[in-house]
C-alpha cells in the first residue's frame, strides 16, 4: 500500500498513487483507441474528444454514484465532505454510465456512426478500468475478504489503512491503547498515521497562531475577522487538543507512535487482493475484445459484449470483496447494477442483430498529409508531357 507515490522536490507536492494510475490508464487507453481508429480509417480526433468527455464525466458520475449510495452514512450530516476527493469514494459503475450517456449525446449531436466508435473505444474502456484498479491497491480501498495466510498472493494492509480500520471496528484486530485516539466528541479509533507526522511543537505552534489571530482581530475591532478567527481556533482546538492530550497521557512522541504503528503485528488479517483480481479481469477482457473487434460481424456488438463479460466478472469479484454492504436485495450495489447491465446489453445485442451490419454515415478518415492538394491555375493550363 502506497497512497503517496512520490513527492516532487523543491515544491513539496505529493503525487497520489491513485491519481497517477488513473492518469496512466487514461493516456494508455486513449492511445490504444486512437491507434485502433487509424487502422479502420476512423477519425482519431473524435476518439480524443470522446476520451476527454469520458475523463470529466466519469469522474463526476463515479463520485455522484458514491455520494448517493452512502448519503445517509457519510454525507447527510456533513455535505461538505462531498468535495473531499482526496479521501477517496468513487463507484466505477457511476462513472461508466455517466461517460456512456454523455459520449452518446456527443455522437448524436455530431451525427457520428455511434456503433463504429463504440466498438473502437470498448476495449480501451476495459483496459483503463483494469489499470485504474491498481490504484485501488496502492490507495488501500476495494479490499477483499479474509483468506488463508498460506495463500501465496494474500496481502496484509498496514495500521491505519481503510481495511485495517474496518477490521478494528469489527473487532477482528486489536491494538494497544497508545494507538487508539479519542477525539473531542468521545469517539475512538486507530490513531491516523497522517497525524503522527506532525511534531508536538508544530501542533502547539498552530494553536498559538490561532489564538494570536483571535487577539489581533479583537484589537482591530473587526467583528467579521474575529468571527472567522474564532471559528478557526475552535476547529483547531477540537482537532489538536485530543492529540496533544494523547501524547501527554502516554508520554509518547509522534516518532515513537509511527515506529510502533509500523510493526508487522499491527496489520490486517490476510486478505484476498481483490484489487488485483479487478485489474487482471478487465485487462484480459480488453485483449479479448480487441481481437473480436477485427472479426465482428456487426458494427456495435463490441461494447455490449464487453459490458456483459465485465458484468459477470464484476459480480464474481464483488463476492470476494468485503468493503461493500449487501444493501441491494441482498446483493452489493455493484452486483445489482451488474445484473441490470447484463440484461440491458443482451437486449441491445439482439437489437443490433436486426440492424444493417455496417453503421450508417461511415466515412473513411484520410490524414491531412495524404489529402490531394487542389491544382493551381498554372498547373491546370499546363499541357501534360
Amino acid at each position: 500500500m502506497h497512497p503517496e507515490l512520490f513527492t516532487i522536490p523543491g515544491i513539496h507536492l505529493t503525487v497520489p498513487s491513485y491519481g497517477a494510475m488513473v492518469l496512466i490508464a487514461f493516456l494508455g487507453s486513449t492511445w490504444c483507441a486512437t491507434r485502433r481508429a487509424r487502422r479502420v480509417k476512423a477519425d482519431p480526433d473524435i476518439i480524443l474528444n470522446l476520451a476527454f468527455i469520458s475523463l470529466v464525466t466519469s469522474t463526476i458520475g463515479a463520485r455522484a454514484f458514491y455520494v448517493i449510495h452512502y448519503w445517509k452514512d457519510q454525507f447527510a450530516d456533513q455535505p461538505r465532505r462531498i468535495f473531499e476527493l482526496q479521501a477517496g469514494g468513487f463507484e466505477i459503475y457511476g462513472g461508466v454510465i455517466a461517460a456512456f450517456v454523455c459520449c452518446l449525446l456527443y455522437g448524436l449531436i455530431r451525427r457520428l456512426p455511434c456503433r463504429l466508435y463504440a466498438d473502437i473505444i470498448a476495449p480501451s474502456l476495459l483496459l483503463g478500468m483494469g489499470i485504474g484498479r491498481i490504484g485501488c491497491l496502492l490507495f488501500g480501498c476495494c479490499w477483499g475478504g479474509t483468506c488463508s495466510a498460506h495463500l501465496p498472493w494474500a496481502v496484509q494492509f498496514p495500521f491505519g489503512s481503510p481495511p485495517f480500520n474496518r477490521q478494528w471496528e469489527n473487532r477482528q484486530v486489536t491494538v494497544p491503547a497508545e494507538l487508539i485516539l479519542v477525539d473531542s466528541s468521545g469517539m475512538s479509533g486507530p490513531f491516523p498515521r497522517s497525524l503522527m507526522k506532525n511534531s508536538v511543537p508544530d501542533l502547539r505552534d498552530k494553536l498559538a497562531k490561532a489564538e494570536e489571530g483571535v487577539a489581533k482581530a479583537q484589537a482591530a475591532g473587526d467583528e467579521k475577522k474575529l468571527a472567522s478567527a474564532t471559528r478557526m481556533r475552535s476547529v483547531l482546538e477540537r482537532g489538536l487538543e485530543p492529540i496533544l492530550g494523547h501524547y501527554e497521557r502516554f508520554d509518547d512522541t509522534p516518532d515513537q507512535l509511527l515506529a510502533m504503528s509500523a510493526s508487522p503485528e499491527f496489520r490486517t488479517l490476510p486478505l484476498h487482493p481483490s484489487q488485483l483480481y479487478g485489474a487482471i479481469g478487465p485487462i484480459l477482457l480488453a485483449f479479448l475484445l480487441n481481437a473480436y473487434f477485427y472479426r465482428r460481424p456487426h458494427h456495435g456488438t463490441v461494447m455490449p459484449l464487453g459490458f456483459i463479460l465485465y458484468a459477470v466478472e464484476r459480480f464474481i469479484e464483488e463476492a470476494i470483496r468485503s468493503d461493500n454492504p449487501h444493501d441491494t436485495f441482498g446483493l452489493t450495489i455493484s452486483q445489482g447494477v451488474s445484473v441490470g447491465v447484463l440484461l440491458v446489453c443482451l437486449l441491445v445485442l439482439l437489437a443490433i442483430r436486426q440492424m444493417p451490419p455496417r453503421a450508417a454515415n461511415v466515412k473513411p478518415w484520410v490524414p491531412v498529409a495524404a489529402k490531394p492538394k487542389p491544382a493551381t491555375a498554372t498547373e491546370s493550363v499546363t499541357p501534360a508531357g
